[in-house]
């Protein structure tokens, strides 16, 4: 039970610290592991805004850090929370991908492999960097890092977007390396369910794909998301396919067209050295890009 005299009297000697331990002590034994979960979900909802410090978490979810440490600590085994050990900061890591459906189990190796390249996209442009891969007629956002600038485009992990006309750069990407026929059996779905504005686009379509094809990236601006730019390469596996989109996505106002390419070669550096990890052979991340 609570020792509310022991409370008090902390509180009077101004150890606002052991005061606000002191309660959340109490509180968890007063709700049981309900509250921690509750807890350990704020702090998710907090690095779900980006990375942060331990002093950051705690200041933002009001509790005190040897809690939060606590936490961070019983996230991290599961995965859930990452620390990076250049700037102390903790960030979303790929064990929730699991959890949005068991169908992901191999894109989890995919994240675990491409993060820490994700990491130095990251560093170098100060934008977001995401990770797509194909699920059906749909591409999905299986990793993301957000950009520290005030000014900034996020689409979160988990997002689904439709492989249609006018998907974006990391969409386009993913049908240049599909065959013709399933690329138009796609297009025919998205058509069928009212998701492209103008179908007959398509041949219009299929020239940008195989120009995308071609030259091994592909670039947007404001094609899906208003004002937003985005550059995207392809992620290949050890079969031979191209398994994700890497991507830095941006605000059009900071990401000029002549920014934008300036990263296109540490971009495909980043996404060739995963590749390779993920047991592609360099023989065939050259010869895509031909």
């Amino acid at each position: 039970m609570f020792n509310k005299t022991k409370f008090y009297r902390m509180k009077q000697r101004g150890e606002a610290g052991c005061v606000v331990k002191a309660r959340e002590e109490a509180a968890d034994k007063g709700s049981g592991s309900v509250r921690s979960v509750e807890r350990a979900a704020d702090i998710l909802s907090c690095l779900g805004m980006g990375e942060k410090t331990l002093t950051e978490i705690s200041q933002d979810v009001g509790l005190s850090k040897a809690t939060v440490h606590r936490l961070l600590a019983a996230l991290q085994k599961k995965d859930f929370v990452a620390r990076d050990e250049e700037t102390g900061k903790y960030f979303l890591h790929w064990g929730l991908v699991g959890l949005l459906t068991k169908s992901l189990s191999r894109e989890q190796q995919l994240v675990h492999c491409v993060y820490p390249f994700m990491k130095k996209l990251w560093r170098y442009t100060g934008e977001t960097v995401t990770l797509y891969v194909r699920k059906g007629y749909n591409r999905v956002c299986v990793a993301e890092i957000v950009s520290q600038h005030p000014l900034k485009y996020s689409v979160g992990v988990g997002t689904v977007v439709p492989l249609n006309a006018h998907t974006g750069s990391p969409g386009k990407l993913l049908l240049a390396y599909m065959a013709k026929d399933e690329v138009a059996d796609v297009l025919t779905q998205c058509e069928q369910a009212g998701l492209n504005s103008n179908p007959a686009d398509r041949g219009l379509l299929f020239q940008e794909l195989q120009q995308i094809y071609k030259q091994g990236w592909a670039s947007s601006f404001g094609e899906r998301i208003h004002g937003g730019a985005s550059l995207s390469v392809p992620v290949w596996d050890r079969s031979g396919n191209v398994s994700a989109s890497l991507n830095i996505l941006g605000p059009c106002a900071r990401l000029t067209e002549e920014i934008l390419m300036s990263y296109l070669d540490i971009l495909k550096q980043c996404a060739e050295t995963a590749s390779i990890r993920l047991g592609a052979s360099p023989a065939v991340i050259k010869g895509g890009e031909e």
